[in-house]
C-alpha cells in the first residue's frame, strides 16, 4: 500500500446506531452518526490530557440508557459540560451550546465506543486551545495496532 492509498478514506457512507460505555460499565448510552461525516479531535488541555476523540451529533440522535446517577459534570462555561463517570473516571461523552458547532450538540467519545471499526474515518483537528476552532489539519484515522499488525 503507498501513503497515497492509506490517505484514502474507507468508510462507507450512511446512518448508524453504535453502543459505548465508560470503562466500568456504570454508563452505559447510544449514539446514531454518520461515520462518514467525519471525526474531531480538539487540541485544548481536557480533550488532549483525556485522549478525546469525539462525533457532534444533535440531542436527538444521543441516548443514555444507565447511568446517570454515577455522572459527574465538568464545565468550564455553561456553553460546555463534559460528562464522565464518577466511578472509573472515563469521560464518555458531553453536551452543550456552542454556536460555532451548530447550537445545541452532543459529542461522544468514539473511544468508549463498543466494538466499533472506525478505521479511515476522517478526523478534523481543530484548534480549541486558543478558542479559534479552526480547523488545523484533516487525515483519516488509522488504527495503531491494527497498523503495526499489518507491517
Amino acid at each position: 500500500m503507498s501513503p497515497s492509498d492509506s490517505a484514502q478514506p474507507t468508510v462507507t457512507p450512511g446512518l448508524r446506531t453504535y453502543k459505548g460505555s465508560c470503562q466500568c460499565g456504570a454508563v452505559r448510552f447510544e449514539v446514531d452518526f454518520d461515520p462518514s461525516a467525519g471525526t474531531t479531535r480538539c487540541n485544548c488541555t481536557v480533550c488532549k490530557k483525556t485522549a478525546w476523540w469525539g462525533a457532534t451529533v444533535k440531542p436527538s440522535a444521543f441516548r443514555l440508557l444507565s447511568g446517570r446517577e454515577s455522572l459527574g459534570d465538568y464545565s468550564r462555561s455553561e456553553a460546555s459540560h463534559a460528562r464522565f463517570c464518577k466511578v472509573c473516571g472515563l469521560r464518555a461523552f458531553g453536551h452543550g451550546n456552542i454556536p460555532e458547532l451548530g447550537g445545541d450538540y452532543y459529542s461522544v467519545n468514539l473511544n468508549c465506543l463498543d466494538g466499533a471499526d472506525l478505521s479511515g474515518v476522517l478526523v478534523s483537528y481543530l484548534d480549541g486551545l486558543h478558542d479559534t476552532w479552526q480547523q488545523l489539519a484533516v487525515v483519516p484515522y488509522v488504527d495503531p495496532v491494527t497498523a503495526a499488525m499489518r507491517a
